[in-house]
Protein backbone atom coordinates (compact mmCIF):
# COMPACT_ATOMS: atom_id res chain seq x y z
CA UNK A 1 0.00 0.00 0.00
CA UNK A 2 1.70 3.56 -0.71
CA UNK A 3 -0.27 5.12 1.97
CA UNK A 4 2.32 2.93 4.17
CA UNK A 5 5.16 4.22 2.92
CA UNK A 6 7.54 6.24 4.89
CA UNK A 7 7.00 9.36 3.11
CA UNK A 8 3.61 9.45 3.76
CA UNK A 9 1.67 11.62 6.45
CA UNK A 10 0.45 15.50 6.73
CA UNK A 11 2.36 18.42 7.37
CA UNK A 12 1.16 19.85 10.14
CA UNK A 13 0.32 23.73 11.02
CA UNK A 14 1.81 25.84 13.25
CA UNK A 15 5.47 27.80 13.33
CA UNK A 16 8.58 26.52 15.02
CA UNK A 17 9.83 28.72 18.19
CA UNK A 18 12.96 27.49 18.03
CA UNK A 19 16.36 28.05 16.31
CA UNK A 20 18.86 26.70 14.26
CA UNK A 21 22.56 27.07 14.61
CA UNK A 22 25.61 24.99 14.85
CA UNK A 23 25.76 22.24 17.66
CA UNK A 24 29.09 20.40 17.56
CA UNK A 25 29.91 20.78 14.04
CA UNK A 26 26.28 20.01 12.74
CA UNK A 27 23.58 22.28 11.80
CA UNK A 28 21.24 21.82 14.11
CA UNK A 29 17.05 22.68 15.37
CA UNK A 30 17.22 23.76 18.99
CA UNK A 31 14.03 24.11 21.09
CA UNK A 32 14.71 25.21 24.79
CA UNK A 33 12.22 25.01 28.04
CA UNK A 34 10.44 28.00 28.71
CA UNK A 35 12.54 31.33 29.94
CA UNK A 36 13.33 31.12 33.64
CA UNK A 37 13.28 27.37 33.26
CA UNK A 38 16.80 25.36 33.77
CA UNK A 39 17.34 22.28 31.57
CA UNK A 40 16.54 19.03 33.22
CA UNK A 41 17.45 16.61 30.76
CA UNK A 42 18.46 16.60 27.33
CA UNK A 43 16.57 14.88 24.54
CA UNK A 44 18.13 14.26 21.03
CA UNK A 45 15.79 13.69 18.30
CA UNK A 46 16.57 11.29 15.18
CA UNK A 47 14.04 12.13 12.45
CA UNK A 48 12.04 10.33 9.85
CA UNK A 49 13.23 10.72 6.01
CA UNK A 50 12.10 13.99 6.07
CA UNK A 51 14.84 15.22 8.30
CA UNK A 52 15.59 17.91 10.39
CA UNK A 53 13.70 20.89 8.72
CA UNK A 54 10.23 19.12 8.92
CA UNK A 55 7.96 21.62 10.76
CA UNK A 56 6.39 18.44 12.77
CA UNK A 57 9.68 17.42 13.88
CA UNK A 58 10.55 20.94 14.76
CA UNK A 59 7.27 21.63 16.96
CA UNK A 60 7.61 18.44 18.37
CA UNK A 61 10.68 19.24 19.60
CA UNK A 62 9.00 22.45 21.00
CA UNK A 63 6.31 20.45 22.82
CA UNK A 64 9.55 18.09 24.40
CA UNK A 65 11.30 20.93 25.77
CA UNK A 66 8.30 22.84 26.89
CA UNK A 67 6.15 20.12 28.65
CA UNK A 68 9.27 18.10 29.61
CA UNK A 69 11.60 21.24 30.88
CA UNK A 70 14.62 19.72 28.43
CA UNK A 71 16.60 21.13 26.11
CA UNK A 72 15.98 19.24 22.81
CA UNK A 73 17.85 18.76 19.57
CA UNK A 74 17.10 18.47 16.08
CA UNK A 75 20.50 17.54 14.34
CA UNK A 76 21.61 17.34 10.10
CA UNK A 77 22.42 13.87 10.81
CA UNK A 78 21.49 12.52 7.17
CA UNK A 79 24.34 13.97 4.91
CA UNK A 80 21.93 16.67 3.22
CA UNK A 81 19.91 13.98 1.52
CA UNK A 82 16.43 14.09 3.64
CA UNK A 83 13.40 13.89 1.93
CA UNK A 84 11.69 17.94 0.77
CA UNK A 85 7.81 18.81 2.83
CA UNK A 86 6.52 18.56 -1.07
CA UNK A 87 7.44 14.56 -1.20
CA UNK A 88 3.93 13.90 0.94
CA UNK A 89 1.82 15.31 -1.38
CA UNK A 90 3.08 13.25 -3.71
CA UNK A 91 3.03 9.92 -1.55
CA UNK A 92 -0.83 10.85 -0.92
CA UNK A 93 -1.13 11.16 -4.83
CA UNK A 94 0.14 7.81 -5.55
CA UNK A 95 -3.37 6.47 -4.50
CA UNK A 96 -5.27 8.49 -6.87
CA UNK A 97 -4.78 6.86 -10.05
CA UNK A 98 -4.34 8.57 -13.40
CA UNK A 99 -1.65 9.73 -15.08
CA UNK A 100 -0.45 11.87 -12.69
CA UNK A 101 0.22 8.62 -10.41
CA UNK A 102 3.41 7.90 -13.04
CA UNK A 103 5.29 11.53 -12.36
CA UNK A 104 4.61 11.10 -8.51
CA UNK A 105 6.59 7.41 -8.30
CA UNK A 106 9.26 8.41 -10.42
CA UNK A 107 9.45 11.17 -8.26
CA UNK A 108 9.58 9.05 -4.75
CA UNK A 109 12.39 6.70 -6.38
CA UNK A 110 14.13 10.13 -6.80
CA UNK A 111 14.27 10.81 -3.80
CA UNK A 112 14.49 7.52 -1.95
CA UNK A 113 17.30 5.88 -3.87
CA UNK A 114 20.17 8.45 -3.72
CA UNK A 115 18.48 8.90 0.39
CA UNK A 116 20.01 5.46 1.07
CA UNK A 117 23.22 5.82 -0.33
CA UNK A 118 24.01 9.06 1.84
CA UNK A 119 22.62 7.62 4.75
CA UNK A 120 24.63 4.16 4.65
CA UNK A 121 25.61 3.28 8.34
CA UNK A 122 29.33 3.77 7.30
CA UNK A 123 28.85 7.86 6.77
CA UNK A 124 25.80 7.74 9.11
CA UNK A 125 27.21 6.15 12.98
CA UNK A 126 29.89 8.48 13.42
CA UNK A 127 27.85 11.53 12.49
CA UNK A 128 24.84 10.60 15.25
CA UNK A 129 27.69 8.71 18.25
CA UNK A 130 30.28 11.59 17.57
CA UNK A 131 27.13 14.05 18.40
CA UNK A 132 26.42 11.66 21.54
CA UNK A 133 29.99 11.73 22.69
CA UNK A 134 30.10 15.41 22.49
CA UNK A 135 26.68 16.15 24.39
CA UNK A 136 28.30 13.88 26.94
CA UNK A 137 31.64 16.17 27.52
CA UNK A 138 29.58 19.06 27.31
CA UNK A 139 25.82 19.98 27.59
CA UNK A 140 24.81 16.67 28.88
CA UNK A 141 27.73 15.85 31.19
CA UNK A 142 25.67 16.00 34.44
CA UNK A 143 22.06 16.04 33.22
CA UNK A 144 19.94 13.13 31.62
CA UNK A 145 20.29 12.44 27.80
CA UNK A 146 17.92 10.37 25.75
CA UNK A 147 17.23 9.56 22.16
CA UNK A 148 13.97 9.88 20.57
CA UNK A 149 13.66 7.95 17.31
CA UNK A 150 11.40 8.31 14.47
CA UNK A 151 10.58 5.51 11.51
CA UNK A 152 14.36 5.90 9.76
CA UNK A 153 15.38 7.41 13.00
CA UNK A 154 14.24 4.39 15.19
CA UNK A 155 16.59 2.47 13.98
CA UNK A 156 19.17 4.41 15.36
CA UNK A 157 17.69 4.98 18.59
CA UNK A 158 17.46 1.56 19.23
CA UNK A 159 21.36 0.98 18.23
CA UNK A 160 22.09 3.66 20.48
CA UNK A 161 20.07 1.84 23.18
CA UNK A 162 22.28 -1.14 22.80
CA UNK A 163 25.20 0.84 24.96
CA UNK A 164 27.65 0.13 23.07
CA UNK A 165 29.94 2.88 23.44
CA UNK A 166 30.84 4.86 26.52
CA UNK A 167 32.11 8.88 27.06
CA UNK A 168 33.92 9.10 30.26
CA UNK A 169 31.94 5.81 31.59
CA UNK A 170 28.58 7.22 31.05
CA UNK A 171 26.45 5.72 28.80
CA UNK A 172 25.72 7.74 25.41
CA UNK A 173 21.90 7.51 26.47
CA UNK A 174 19.86 7.02 29.82
CA UNK A 175 17.03 6.43 27.99
CA UNK A 176 15.37 5.63 24.49
CA UNK A 177 11.76 6.98 22.81
CA UNK A 178 11.12 4.78 19.19
CA UNK A 179 8.08 5.60 17.26
CA UNK A 180 6.88 3.21 14.14
CA UNK A 181 10.79 2.18 13.40
CA UNK A 182 11.58 1.18 9.74
CA UNK A 183 14.33 -1.11 9.12
CA UNK A 184 14.76 -2.94 12.22
CA UNK A 185 16.09 -6.53 11.96
CA UNK A 186 13.81 -8.24 14.78
CA UNK A 187 14.22 -9.70 17.08
CA UNK A 188 18.22 -9.75 16.82
CA UNK A 189 18.44 -5.73 17.08
CA UNK A 190 16.06 -5.65 19.95
CA UNK A 191 17.84 -8.49 21.75
CA UNK A 192 20.85 -6.72 21.95
CA UNK A 193 18.80 -3.60 23.70
CA UNK A 194 20.21 -2.57 27.57
CA UNK A 195 19.05 0.69 28.19
CA UNK A 196 15.64 1.65 29.05
CA UNK A 197 13.62 1.63 25.39
CA UNK A 198 9.66 2.88 24.84
CA UNK A 199 8.32 1.76 21.91
CA UNK A 200 5.23 3.30 19.91
CA UNK A 201 3.35 0.82 17.59
CA UNK A 202 0.75 1.35 15.09
CA UNK A 203 -1.82 -1.71 14.30
CA UNK A 204 -1.49 -0.15 10.61
CA UNK A 205 1.75 -0.07 10.46
CA UNK A 206 2.85 -2.21 6.83
CA UNK A 207 6.52 -2.03 7.78
CA UNK A 208 6.41 -2.43 11.63
CA UNK A 209 4.00 -5.31 11.35
CA UNK A 210 2.03 -6.91 14.44
CA UNK A 211 4.63 -10.03 14.28
CA UNK A 212 7.45 -7.79 14.81
CA UNK A 213 5.98 -5.72 17.60
CA UNK A 214 5.05 -8.90 19.37
CA UNK A 215 8.38 -9.89 19.14
CA UNK A 216 9.73 -6.64 19.95
CA UNK A 217 8.06 -7.25 23.40
CA UNK A 218 8.38 -10.19 24.27
CA UNK A 219 12.22 -10.13 23.71
CA UNK A 220 11.55 -6.55 26.39
CA UNK A 221 9.24 -7.78 29.06
CA UNK A 222 11.74 -10.95 28.99
CA UNK A 223 14.79 -8.17 29.91
CA UNK A 224 12.11 -6.09 32.04
CA UNK A 225 11.31 -9.21 33.88
CA UNK A 226 14.97 -10.42 34.62
CA UNK A 227 15.65 -6.90 36.42
CA UNK A 228 17.99 -6.03 33.10
CA UNK A 229 16.54 -2.53 32.42
CA UNK A 230 12.93 -1.23 32.50
CA UNK A 231 11.22 -1.16 28.87
CA UNK A 232 7.34 -0.89 27.40
CA UNK A 233 5.68 -1.23 24.32
CA UNK A 234 2.68 0.72 23.47
CA UNK A 235 0.17 -0.50 21.05
CA UNK A 236 -1.69 2.01 18.93
CA UNK A 237 -5.03 0.70 17.06
CA UNK A 238 -5.76 1.91 13.58
CA UNK A 239 -2.55 3.63 13.47
CA UNK A 240 -0.60 4.10 10.60
CA UNK A 241 3.41 4.39 9.98
CA UNK A 242 4.56 7.91 10.97
CA UNK A 243 1.32 8.28 13.15
CA UNK A 244 3.67 10.02 16.02
CA UNK A 245 5.03 12.62 14.20
CA UNK A 246 3.58 13.24 10.41
CA UNK A 247 -0.35 11.62 11.47
CA UNK A 248 -3.46 13.82 10.70
CA UNK A 249 -4.54 17.29 12.52
CA UNK A 250 -7.93 16.89 10.46
CA UNK A 251 -8.77 13.29 11.73
CA UNK A 252 -9.99 13.27 15.15
CA UNK A 253 -8.87 9.45 16.11
CA UNK A 254 -5.32 9.77 14.14
CA UNK A 255 -4.74 13.54 15.87
CA UNK A 256 -5.16 12.06 19.51
CA UNK A 257 -2.88 8.85 18.72
CA UNK A 258 -0.28 11.50 17.73
CA UNK A 259 -0.66 13.56 20.85
CA UNK A 260 -0.72 10.15 23.15
CA UNK A 261 2.46 9.13 21.30
CA UNK A 262 3.56 12.48 22.23
CA UNK A 263 2.85 12.31 25.97
CA UNK A 264 3.92 8.49 25.71
CA UNK A 265 7.69 9.80 25.09
CA UNK A 266 7.26 12.38 27.53
CA UNK A 267 6.37 10.60 30.60
CA UNK A 268 8.86 7.85 29.54
CA UNK A 269 11.89 10.45 29.92
CA UNK A 270 10.62 11.83 33.01
CA UNK A 271 10.32 8.23 34.66
CA UNK A 272 13.66 7.21 33.56
CA UNK A 273 15.65 10.50 33.93
CA UNK A 274 14.22 10.89 37.63
CA UNK A 275 16.09 7.53 38.31
CA UNK A 276 19.39 8.74 36.87
CA UNK A 277 22.56 9.94 39.13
Amino acid sequence: MTSQCCASGEIHQGTPSGKVTKIHGLDCYVAEPLEGVSPKGVIVILPDVFGWTLPNSRILADNYAKKGEWLVYLPEFMNGSYAPPELIISIHALDHGGVAKIWHLLKCIFYVIPFRWATRPSIIHPRIFGFFHALRNNEAAHLPLGAAGFCWGGKWSTILAWDEEKEHDKPLVDATFTAHPSSLAIPSDIQKVKKPTSVAAGSLDKRYRKQQVDETDAVLRTKTDAGEAAHEVVWYEGARHGFAVRGSQTDKAENEMGMRAEAQAISWFQKIFATVK
